[in-house]
């Protein structure tokens, strides 16, 4: 079978470590297949190993500007699937071709802050229109890619049932996440983390990741450790909002802006973190709960998503929406015995394994491109 694989909107944060392991387990676990991936024009933080039934196109044209992306997608992708006569398309980020490519289409939910009406809200409040109008585009190009698509893949079971919300009729197959094994293991402390204990957000920021709720439950309890957030702001205004409210509140002793922190430093973060807070509110899955977890480190979280599906019986949960809520699950945190429950965190973390999920995504795409038969 002949599976090209488009990965162009594969830019940043989770869906880089998803479009990672694909294109290295997939090929490994399907030798008679070819695969060709088409990535962004961008620098991947893990080089990916070379098989021979794996091939990788970079397409400038189609890297960054959105429209862009959408016209090549719908132009010289077309072309492609012809040109090298593919058995399958998969998009691996919520949108498909408007064009029929003549063979049988498969798309994973990748972003699922398009159907969620908050994120829009909190978009057009505080981000330039383009930016609002953009996520309203992507809705619609999702709700038209669960439509038209053959088949459709999903990172959770709460992601199904909010899609199904929208599209009644569509019959989501899932396929959580996996861990990294880079993530499992011991790890020295970071020098720059400092000696006092520390919690750890991690996360790009988008206007849906619950850092507002964060700031306040830190100035509810004054006693809690200092805070690093690390990552990459992307809803600026937003972000401005927050940055605010953190000098209103004289929390900047305590709270200390990272950036994104290095892919392979982030096992030493988690490892010696107190815990790992993420109150974002809107997620189809969540990988940094798992690397976390695979460090020993509890995981604070919302109770509401994929967030349960993850942890388990693990997790710290907070009501969303709710900084005094958060503030009171950071402090069980604190307080916990992190070596006896360490083991378990480690234990519900190892349950989730890209070898899984790989093996399901070619179940998948075997039966959709010829149906009744399995890879």
């Amino acid at each position: 079978m002949r599976t090209l694989i488009n990965a162009v909107s594969a830019r940043a944060g989770g869906g880089v470590s998803y479009l990672i392991n694909l294109l290295r387990i997939l090929p490994a676990i399907c030798p008679d297949d070819q695969f060709l991936a088409v990535i962004p024009d961008i620098k991947l933080p893990i080089e990916i190993s070379q098989h021979p039934n794996l091939e990788l196109k970079t397409i400038p044209e189609a890297s960054g500007n959105v429209f862009k992306r959408f016209l090549w997608e719908n132009t010289a992708l077309i072309d492609l699937c012809h040109s090298w006569k593919a058995d399958l398309l998969y998009c691996v980020a919520n949108i498909i071709p408007f064009r029929n490519p003549g063979i049988p289409v498969a798309v994973m939910l990748q972003n699922v802050a398009p159907l969620t009406p908050k994120v829009l809200y909190l978009l057009k409040k505080y981000e330039p229109a383009p930016k609002f109008l953009q996520m309203l585009l992507l809705q619609k190009l999702t709700l038209f890619a669960a439509r038209k698509s053959h088949a459709v893949i999903a990172l959770s079971n709460d992601s199904v049932k909010l899609l199904q919300k929208w599209v009644p009729q569509t019959r989501p197959e899932v396929a959580y996440h996996g861990l990294d094994p880079a993530f499992c293991g011991s790890f020295k402390k970071p020098v720059s983390c400092g000696e006092a204990p520390y919690l750890l957000f991690v996360s790009s920021l988008y206007v849906y990741k619950g850092l507002e709720y964060l700031v306040e439950a830190m100035h509810i309890d004054p006693e809690l450790p200092r805070l690093f957030v690390a990552g990459r702001t992307f809803d600026s205004g937003h972000a401005r909002k927050v940055s605010q409210r953190i000098i209103e509140l004289n929390l900047t002793e305590r709270i200390t802006f990272l950036d994104a922190i290095p892919y392979d430093e982030l096992p030493q973060w988690y490892s010696h973190a107190t815990a790992m807070v993420s109150p974002s509110w809107c997620e189809s899955s969540s990988i940094i709960l798992l690397e976390a977890m695979a460090c020993g480190c509890p995981v604070v979280a919302m109770n509401t998503g994929p967030m349960p599906e993850i942890c388990g019986e693990t997790g710290i949960y907070a009501e969303p929406f709710n900084a005094k809520s958060l503030a009171e699950a950071m402090r069980k945190a604190v307080e916990l015995d992190r070596q006896q429950i360490k083991k378990k965190l480690v234990e519900r973390a190892s349950l989730f394994t890209w070898e899984k999920s790989m093996q399901e995504h070619a179940r998948i795409f075997a039966e959709t491109a010829k149906p009744g038969k399995s890879c």
